[in-house]
């Protein structure tokens, strides 16, 4: 049992952070609002004939505000709470004398910060005892509302977000366009070229957390003064965001034949985006480099503005197609004696997209609406022969369909690759041009 010197240590907190302090996530204080409507008047459950919600789990990537939206809920209810975070979520006897304090005190607030994480326990790796916690919300006053923070809800135990437990489950997803653009303001606060469009960098950090734009700011600034400059530009926050990205550029002297593997590079990236440009038109790209950083070498950035939830059995096709591309590029540029590694985890995906396809998105057809992995009982080898051959259909096909729009696109691929040799950074304004508008549709092949 905890000390009375431990147990003296358990004092309620006020929040003073409020739904204004948190920048973007509009639809999820949206729905904390309702919530607080709900647990500050209860007497609108009594017609529906149901008991006050006990709880609400606030997941989502780290370093996008999950915490201050918890506290700010806090403070809009107008309730004191105590935390329970980090080592204090091993052990039960804290959690319980947590919970003892908030129901003696009740209505109030007990906030479980990070409850995904891991401990060691007897030189295990263990989870926190969701069963346990969920049994001491159970048992607490009615009226102790729990608010939960974690990374991920499959790392969080069914068990607690079972009814009368953390009812509310709340997505809070990426920085949304309002916040990044917040925190671009705000680094601009700093000495600056009043000629930065701000739109175009908000669009560049789409993705990055809270704790990385903190970062951009601060390395925009230093680099500044390291190299003695007026102010940050364009350009500075374009090349941190990129190291934050992509890691630091390798110096030219660490690469052997520099001009052919950048010439190669070229021609790679250039199919890459040209492809993805024909044949995905709604993923947009920020930009083509062939830039050599420590995470790659030579990439396209696409902007992940609007994540995709639903696939079709066409844009898994085309995506084989455009992952192929680099390697082909430089197939069709400079023969297959030429082949190197430079494609190796593009094929890797590619491989991947077709497999799932086959064995767990029901997308052949030959094999039909079939999902292997969720047939634990088959044996080992089943359907193996027919998934191979297969899979090898959908890869010749893919390739032929490849090679054959690498060959019709190669002018807009070569003029890429050329500009790339110059400025070594395309982006998307000028790719557009390079492409241009294609007439040409390409359905997904028969036979797949």
């Amino acid at each position: 049992m905890s000390s009375k010197r431990e147990k003296e240590k358990l004092k309620f907190k006020r929040s003073d952070i409020t739904f204004d302090d948190v920048v973007g996530h509009k639809e999820v204080k949206k729905r904390l609002r309702s919530i607080i409507k709900i647990i500050q008047d209860p007497e609108k459950l009594k017609d529906f004939d149901i008991p006050l919600p006990r709880g609400a789990l606030l997941y989502g990537p780290p370093s996008i505000g999950k915490s201050m939206l918890a506290k700010a809920f806090i403070h809009e209810a107008g309730f004191s709470y105590l935390e329970i975070s980090g080592s204090k979520l091993f052990e039960l006897d804290h959690i319980k004398e947590v919970y003892d304090l908030a129901s003696r005190h009740a209505p109030s607030v007990v906030l479980l910060e990070d409850i995904d994480i891991k401990g060691v326990l007897q030189g295990t790796i263990t989870n926190v005892s969701f069963s346990d916690i969920a049994k001491v919300i159970e048992s607490s006053d009615p009226t102790v509302f729990t608010i939960a923070t974690a990374e991920s809800l499959d790392d969080v135990d069914p068990v607690l977000t079972a009814p009368q437990k953390l009812d509310f489950l709340i997505e809070v997803s990426k920085l949304d366009k309002d916040a990044r653009k917040f925190f671009i303001e705000k680094i601009l606060e700093k000495p600056h070229d009043p000629k930065i469009n701000v739109d175009r960098i908000v669009r560049y950090i789409t993705g990055m957390s809270a704790m990385e734009l903190d970062r951009l700011g601060r390395m925009a600034a230093l680099n500044v003064i390291e190299e003695g400059k007026k102010w940050i530009t364009e350009d500075i926050l374009i090349e941190q965001i990129n190291i934050i990205k992509y890691g630091h550029k390798i110096e030219t002297q660490m690469v052997k034949n520099l001009e052919e593997e950048l010439k190669m590079t070229a021609y790679h990236e250039a199919a890459h985006a040209v492809l993805s440009c024909i044949l995905m038109p709604q993923v947009k790209i920020e930009q083509v480099t062939i830039s050599r950083r420590s995470k790659m070498l030579g990439f396209v950035s696409y902007n992940a503005e609007d994540e995709y939830s639903n696939i079709t059995k066409e844009e898994i096709f085309n995506d084989v197609c455009v992952l192929m591309a680099g390697r082909m590029s430089k197939i069709v540029k400079a023969g297959e004696e030429k082949m190197d590694s430079g494609a190796v985890n593009d094929l890797s995906q590619a491989s991947v997209n077709i497999y799932a396809a086959l064995t767990t998105l029901g997308m052949d057809k030959e094999l039909g609406l079939i999902n292997i992995e969720s047939i634990v009982m088959m044996a080992d080898d089943f359907l193996e022969a027919k998934i191979e051959e297969r899979f090898l259909h959908w890869t010749s096909v893919a390739q032929e369909r490849t090679e054959a729009l690498v060959r019709e696109h190669w002018g807009k691929i070569e003029k890429l690759a050329l500009e790339l040799i110059e400025k070594e950074i395309v982006e998307e304004e000028e790719l557009l041009k390079i492409v241009g508008k294609v007439k040409r549709t390409y359905p997904i092949p028969a036979s797949l």
